[in-house]
């Protein structure tokens, strides 16, 4: 069985963790044995991230099987932020939630939250919700809400709102082509008239 740090810095943050891989590619894991389920050997993640932002690597152990290393300090948020950007334009399809993220502040949050939503992870909390020609329906994941705005997409004013409260406007990127999972872009907040 996996076994977590020994020494030097705790893995925090309540178990979950974003890892960015050899390619580029970001992908979420809410425990320490999902996050090594998901990996064959030590360089194939390039950077794992816990909730406070302390990075980690991977490492063998006596009986050459993967953990989870100590902490290896806090992560550059600038850095973080090039790597998203690459892997948006990279792995288009694998990061349908196009968010504004924060610069710094918040940035990490978000990037959990965003990666928890497009793999699925429960949220606690609201559903997701698919709104069309005034009529709003609720749906327990992006699953489901794919499903659902395939079937609406005809729909000029089709919008969908994740347990978070992001609203999106679903994209096709091939909107001739049978359809397929649509990439869904965030709309920004509009204030109200002033009374």
């Amino acid at each position: 069985m996996a076994r977590g740090p020994q020494e030097g810095t705790p893995a925090s943050g309540g178990g979950a963790y974003v890892s960015i891989d050899e390619t580029g590619e970001f992908a979420y894991h809410p425990s320490e044995a999902a996050l090594l389920a998901g990996f064959e050997y030590v360089e194939e993640a390039a950077c794992i991230l816990d909730r406070a932002g302390i990075q980690h690597r991977l490492v063998l152990d006596r009986n050459r099987k993967l953990r989870l290393g100590q902490g290896l300090g806090e992560v550059d948020l600038e850095w973080l932020m090039r790597a998203w950007t690459d892997a948006l334009k990279t792995h288009p399809s694998a990061h349908r939630l196009r968010r504004f993220l924060p610069a710094r502040a918040g940035l990490l949050a978000g990037l959990f939250e965003t990666l928890a939503l497009e793999q699925g992870a429960p949220a606690p909390g609201n559903p997701w919700q698919v709104m069309a020609d005034g009529r709003t329906e609720d749906l327990p994941a992006l699953p489901e809400v794919d499903h659902r705005t395939a079937a609406l997409r005809q729909h000029g004013d089709l919008r969908v709102t994740d347990p978070q409260g992001h609203v999106y406007r679903p994209v096709w990127t091939h909107p001739r082509l049978v359809p397929g999972k649509p990439i869904y872009v965030e709309l920004p907040d509009i204030p109200g008239p002033v009374a």
